[in-house]
């Protein structure tokens, strides 16, 4: 992980013009990155986020789609020369160009993974610019994160169905999601209590606390307090995710984020007003340029369609799939997974398909 972490501070630095800042936020800032090992191989599940600051964000913007191609084509790269054995990377890399005019401006919006970033204060290189995030965050931050982990199990939904789901890097790929998805239902409780932690390690500590709190709102406390414990300890070390029954661990994350959705409801938190809630600076964007210049870009609109119609398939795929679909023919759930497919291209912006597509196994170079 160090390796790589410092080959993307390395690259940024020599393909961006004005960074000003690069940070690492997420579970690999905390060191809490989830690695699955062997004797081949090392299985990275999660992703590495970088957030680059910068002086020339028209320019990086531009330079951007040449970064990813780089990060795209990794396995290809001399990265492989600082390996000593084969790594799986699961999910892309999550970088973030963020304008420094933006933080000065107050132009960031507070919400969850500031918080954490702003926790874990990993500052790669260049100025910490972290105290000009805000960090306090609202109860829609864990509705959205319910949302977000329902599409991380609509990812895998074509996995879970699947008669020849057998080999160990789809099972662990499989039941990583659904463990995050577990730990995406914890989270989303533990905001609802205000006791939210940075750190997978402290939130476990909570487990019985938060299942307790809402013992009349789940369909098993006690069950799901001892979920949130394993999610979070095989978080931190996966080695026993190979183990465990895919589908099974999958249907258990669907309820607990489905009894989350109905405590959220409960409160006032629909999917509707979730899916309905303004843009508030893409909007005025927009105001301006039509006030100045009479245009109007539509593209705004677009991109919130595509929202809801996503976010309403991926519910309806979701939530009417049942444990028996994943012991029938392909040709019975066929429409079912072309659905789910389809849910999963117009959220990724026709990236992704199911989790296995952008898996990518990078060999370390021999020596001459």
């Amino acid at each position: 992980m160090d390796l790589l972490i410092e080959y993307l501070l390395r690259q940024s630095l020599r393909h961006f013009r004005g960074v000003a800042s690069v940070i690492v936020h997420g579970s690999a800032a905390r060191s809490e990155y989830t690695v699955y090992s062997d004797q081949e191989q090392d299985i990275l599940l999660g992703n590495v986020g970088l957030l680059i600051i910068t002086d020339s964000p028209t320019i990086d913007r531009l330079i951007y789609l040449s970064f990813s191609h780089l990060l795209r084509n990794i396995d290809k790269s001399d990265f492989t020369e600082t390996i000593e054995k084969s790594l799986v990377l699961v999910k892309p890399f999550e970088i973030s160009l963020v304008p420094r005019s933006y933080l000065t401006k107050g132009r960031i919006a507070p919400d969850i993974w500031a918080f954490e970033m702003v926790k874990a204060n990993r500052v790669l290189y260049g100025e910490n610019l972290l105290p000009l995030f805000k960090t306090e965050f609202g109860l829609d931050a864990g509705f959205r994160m319910i949302i977000n982990r329902l599409f991380g199990l609509n990812l895998c939904l074509p996995l879970i169905t699947r008669a020849d789901f057998s080999s160990k890097l789809e099972t662990l790929v499989g039941n990583y999601e659904s463990d995050k998805g577990i730990l995406g239902a914890f989270e989303a409780l533990l905001t609802l209590l205000g006791e939210y932690l940075p750190s997978y390690s402290e939130r476990a500590n909570l487990a019985g606390q938060v299942a307790e709190a809402f013992s009349k709102d789940l369909d098993d406390p006690k069950e799901a307090a001892t979920l949130f414990e394993q999610a979070s300890q095989f978080k931190l070390n996966p080695q026993g995710l190979e183990a465990l029954p895919p589908a099974e661990f999958w249907f258990k994350a669907r309820r607990l984020l489905a009894n989350c959705l109905r405590i959220y409801h409960s409160r006032g938190y629909t999917v509707d007003s979730y899916l309905n809630k303004p843009k508030p600076y893409s909007r005025i964007k927009e105001f301006y340029r039509f006030a100045l210049q009479g245009r109007f870009e539509p593209s705004t609109l677009l991109m919130s369609n595509l929202d809801k119609t996503s976010t309403k398939l991926m519910l309806k795929c979701l939530l009417s799939v049942e444990p028996e679909d994943c012991q029938r023919p392909s040709k019975e759930v066929g429409q079912l997974i072309s659905d789910c497919r389809y849910t999963n291209y117009l959220h990724t912006r026709g990236q992704w398909r199911e989790i296995t597509d952008h898996i990518k196994l990078i060999r370390p170079k021999k020596a001459p």
